[in-house]
């Protein structure tokens, strides 16, 4: 059976033009990967405390406060992992359960005691797993402990690395892009941080009321000049983790019942 692991498959072939770039002394050489945090960008919505008005249904980098409406970014790195918090949940909660690499629970939540001793598939099964939270349950109800898509992008305008976790009703949009980059990435060759694409909000109402959505659009080829930078900035941040990024926010964590999960 093939080894189970959290990464998402993507041509990671490059061209020697992407890899050449000579290093940049700045003047941050002792430090590692490890030292550094990484941003998490967030989404606000209406029941986000703490903002103003016309703060709601933006992208928030949590370490600047920086809002915007959208973002160009290069994908450099993605990853699942899971997350089980009670199901009578408060902003203040910790979770119950978690695996940073979707297939081992961590051992990092105080007072808590793993769930499962793993959270891989069953050995010939497709969609069941070992742990009964990570499966889907009767009339087509999510599993309790959620599936988590971790995004490390850096912003094409400013080069700024950010961590942007996508679950629940946010997933089927993210496959269809992430679709998109593999197919493109397979057919010409390139890797996926030589592509770009553009992150929006589409505010939705329904019974549950009014939230915000990521969409993904505009697919695109970098350049070979970005390209080459892109190439230079994900050989700094290939051995960074989620683990590395800044405190989750409040939009990152699971919704109250009168909220709808995004």
């Amino acid at each position: 059976m093939p080894k189970q692991t959290n990464e998402v498959a993507v041509v990671e072939e490059t061209t020697t033009a992407m890899t050449t770039q000579e290093p940049f002394d700045n003047g941050l050489g002792e430090l590692e990967a490890s030292d550094l945090i990484i941003p998490r960008l967030s989404i606000t919505q209406p029941t986000t405390p703490e903002i103003e008005a016309d703060q709601v249904g933006k992208f928030c980098v949590n370490v600047t406060g920086d809002f915007q409406d959208t973002l160009r970014v290069a994908l450099v790195k993605l990853s699942k992992s899971r997350i089980l918090f009670p199901e009578k949940y408060k902003r203040d909660n910790d979770p119950l359960c978690r695996s940073h690499d979707f297939i081992v629970p961590a051992n990092d939540i105080d007072g808590a005691t793993p769930m499962c001793d793993t959270c891989a598939l069953l050995p010939g099964e497709r969609s069941k797993h070992a742990c009964e939270y990570a499966n889907w349950a009767a009339g087509n109800t999510p599993p309790k402990c959620q599936e988590t898509w971790n995004l490390l992008v850096v912003d094409i305008d400013t080069y700024m690395p950010m961590w942007f976790s996508v679950k629940s009703t946010a997933l089927k949009p993210l496959r269809k892009i992430i679709s998109a980059v593999s197919m493109i990435s397979q057919a010409k060759r390139k890797p996926m941080w030589g592509m770009e694409f553009t992150m929006n909000l589409d505010k939705v109402t329904n019974d549950s009321g009014t939230f915000y959505l990521p969409s993904f659009s505009g697919l695109t080829i970098l350049d070979d000049d970005e390209a080459e930078n892109m190439a230079a900035i994900r050989a700094q941040l290939v051995d960074i983790d989620i683990k590395d990024s800044a405190e989750p926010v409040e939009s990152d964590a699971p919704t109250t019942k009168d909220d709808e999960e995004f």
